[in-house]
């Protein structure tokens, strides 16, 4: 339990004003300069330091002081608790109280005025930059000053705001008094559960800073049904208009009818002039090209004659010269032929010479054998007789050496001869078969040049012909020619007087059509013309006129459309943003929300329903105590403590995502057991544990809150005054 110490009433003689000392910077005043840029260091956590109470309600002069953490508020029924509360609220900018309607009422009696003022902490915090930064102090005095006639007035350190001022200085720092999940007064948590589940949404949404998300989806789904109310009037100004057009587009045809066949009717009278110019044009073409055909065939016979002319001279010259080539080869020939014979002459004799050597050589063989075999047989006989041996054969020796030499040197004479006869032979025959190869290339070339010959003279005599022929045609032609050009003298005069006439109907017109044709085409648009003789010249401009403005429409509809499209697919990325986030805080909130119920011997979550259109979903809240299976939180299913511990139980649950840094509960514990009141407290206690923000919780009842960061706030009335002491 927490020990009360009481160390000091804080009650200043009544009128007295402290100012803490650095509410006002140098210059007198809270406010930097008003020239340098206004910014706020939104979700900063900006604390309630001070609350002091001046002629409200029970409360004649009070300062209170509040810490971060828990602040509990305790004291008997009826001393002031949830006076001190509402005071809060009105100076966070609450019109509508509890406790009256009129701010009026909420003056203590017999005074003509109240003043409840707030020192919010604004200290520069670990980054070096303040909460509001446009204020150059670490306290700003937040006062709202009430009177008796219905005037109330907001002052910012002493000096007068606006309102809107005050209010958007609150939200950007999270403060909504008027909000039942950040300041619950009494009776609220029943209030709470009464709710319809889209009011219990919204009101989540507020609280934890999600209102943004749903005013995006409004705002579209607001755009959207002015859009839809807009293509709506659209659609009725495009049917009347439509209507009114098909009237005037009616006659707008039958105009365009009449004004095509009038000008039709005028186009055939130009036709027909202009027909009997095109068919003098298209005569006297006729002529033009019977002439350009004619000097295009004389041109082509002169240019044959040139061509032929120099043809025969070619082919004259061609014969000269293949004639001259003609009595060259003959002479090869000659030569070839003579070359030829004097080879074989010479040849037939070389083998004959050759003949005469072989049998020479054979002869020499044959008498030098028989000269070595009578040699031998006298040197056999030699050593048989007396004589000396030795003598007789080196005289025998000495005459076979002499024979043998002229031998030899006779038989080499002779194979030199035969060697030098073959040589001859085989030059001879090599020139014979070089001349014979002449003389058949010189037969095959005199035949060829006989052939060109017997060609060149063949073109020189049909060249002669034809050019006999060429003469005569060209004859022809040139007589043809004036002829042609006689005529066209003629037609052109008649053509001449033709368009002459034809101008004056109008530009050229080609056609194709005769003037009987074109006649019979004027007789039936002339009947037709008769019929559409009613119809008003000013349907053209009627007609433009609607068409515009129908376009217009159209235009302006098809815009209409694109927005309605653009609009519905911007509602729907929305709400899916608005559904996810949602999702995520509910499934954060209800794990929170079941672990304190599990605690409290009780079941249940935290349901988002409907949400398939944002304006019809809600939240419902299910709770089953001890055992019970969980249903819908209400005023007829659940006790008063059943409904006072599942609100609270949520409440809690949300304290983490509550975007106000000054959360406050009145009679939290109403209709709580005992044992559920302790755990409540301690749950409170718990969420604050690590947090900057501050927690007013206010009790009638027995104090349970446990821990350093609880502080304690006694209230008692005494002679119809509240008096508040702080106890540490």
């Amino acid at each position: 339990r927490v020990s009360i110490r009481v160390v000091g009433v804080l009650l200043p003689r009544p009128g007295a004003r402290q100012t803490p000392s650095r509410t006002r910077n140098t210059h007198g005043t809270g406010f930097k300069n008003k020239s340098q840029q206004e910014f706020r260091v939104r979700g900063t956590p900006m604390l309630i330091r001070e609350v002091i109470l001046e002629n409200f309600m029970s409360y004649e002069y009070a300062r209170v002081p509040l810490k971060q953490g828990v602040n509990v508020v305790c004291g008997p029924n009826g001393s002031g608790k949830s006076s001190f509360l509402v005071g809060i609220c009105v100076a966070l900018g609450d019109t509508y109280t509890e406790r009256s309607k009129k701010l009026s009422d909420l003056i203590r009696w017999g005074q003509e005025r109240a003043r409840v003022s707030l020192l919010l902490d604004n200290s520069e915090r670990e980054n070096g930059r303040r909460p509001i930064p446009r204020f150059d102090s670490d306290l700003i005095r937040l006062t709202r000053n009430l009177r008796r006639d219905g005037k109330y007035w907001f002052e910012i350190n002493q000096k007068s705001a606006q309102k809107y001022e005050v209010v958007d200085i609150l939200k950007g720092l999270g403060f909504d008094p008027s909000n039942m999940l950040i300041i619950m007064h009494q009776s609220m948590p029943t209030r709470f559960a009464a709710l319809s589940n889209t009011d219990k949404l919204k009101t989540l949404e507020t609280a934890v800073g999600f209102e943004t998300y749903r005013a995006d989806v409004v705002e579209a789904k607001n755009k959207l049904g002015g859009i839809l109310s807009k293509e709506n009037s659209l659609n009725e100004l495009l049917d009347r208009a439509n209507e009114t057009l098909g009237y005037w587009r009616e006659q707008y045809e039958r105009l365009q009818i009449k004004k095509q066949h009038q000008t039709r009717i005028l186009f055939l009278q130009r036709e027909m002039a202009w027909s009997r110019v095109t068919a003098l044009e298209e005569a006297h073409q006729s002529l033009e090209q019977d002439l350009e055909s004619a000097d295009s065939e004389l041109y082509e016979a002169e240019a044959e004659m040139e061509q032929n002319s120099k043809l025969v001279l070619d082919t004259h010259d061609q014969l000269k010269k293949h004639q001259g080539a003609w009595e060259g080869l003959v002479e090869q020939r000659v030569k070839h032929e003579r070359t030829i014979g004097i080879c074989e002459y010479t040849i037939r004799n070389s083998k004959e010479s050759l003949i005469q050597l072989d049998t020479m050589i054979k002869s020499s063989g044959e008498n030098r054998r028989r000269f070595e075999i009578g040699a031998e047989a006298l040197r056999s006989r030699l050593k048989s007789g007396p004589t000396t041996l030795d003598d007789y054969f080196n005289l025998l020796a000495e005459i076979e050496r002499t024979q043998t030499d002229t031998y030899d040197s006779w038989s080499t004479e002779l194979e030199e001869q035969r060697t030098e006869t073959h040589g001859s032979i085989d030059s001879l025959s090599t020139q014979l078969s070089q001349a014979e190869a002449g003389a058949r290339d010189v037969i095959q070339e005199m035949s060829r040049i006989r052939t060109r010959i017997d060609e060149a003279n063949d073109r020189y005599i049909d060249g002669r012909i034809a050019m006999a022929l060429l003469k005569d045609r060209r004859g022809r032609l040139k007589r043809r020619i004036d002829g042609l050009k006689a005529d066209m003298d003629r037609m052109r005069r008649d053509l001449n007087d033709a368009e002459a006439e034809a101008l004056i109907k109008g530009s050229r017109v080609e056609t194709g059509r005769d003037s009987e044709e074109i006649l019979g085409d004027i007789r039936k648009i002339s009947g037709i013309l008769l019929g559409l003789a009613d119809v008003s010249e000013d349907a053209e401009a009627m007609y433009e006129s609607y068409n515009r403005t129908y376009k217009e429409l159209q235009e302006k509809m098809e815009l209409v459309r694109e927005s309605r499209r653009q609009v519905m697919k911007e509602i729907d990325e929305r709400t899916k943003r608005w559904l996810q986030v949602m999702r995520n805080l509910l499934e954060e909130v209800n794990s929170r929300y079941q672990n304190l119920l599990s605690m409290l011997q009780a079941t249940g979550e935290v349901r988002l329903v409907d949400t398939m259109d944002i304006e019809e979903a809600g939240l419902e809240i299910w709770v089953g105590f001890k055992g019970a299976a969980p249903n819908r939180l209400d005023s007829y299913t659940h006790s008063g403590g059943e409904r006072s511990t599942s609100v609270m139980a949520f409440l809690l649950s949300l304290q983490q995502n509550i975007v106000s840094p000054f959360r406050a509960v009145d009679e939290f514990d109403l209709h709580m057991d005992p044992r559920n009141k302790e755990l409540v407290s301690e749950f409170i206690v718990k969420t604050m544990e690590g947090s900057v923000d501050q927690y007013l919780a206010i009790t009638p009842s027995q104090v349970t809150f446990q821990g350093d960061s609880v502080h304690l706030i006694l209230i008692h009335k005494t002679e119809g005054t509240s008096l508040m002491r702080v106890v540490e």
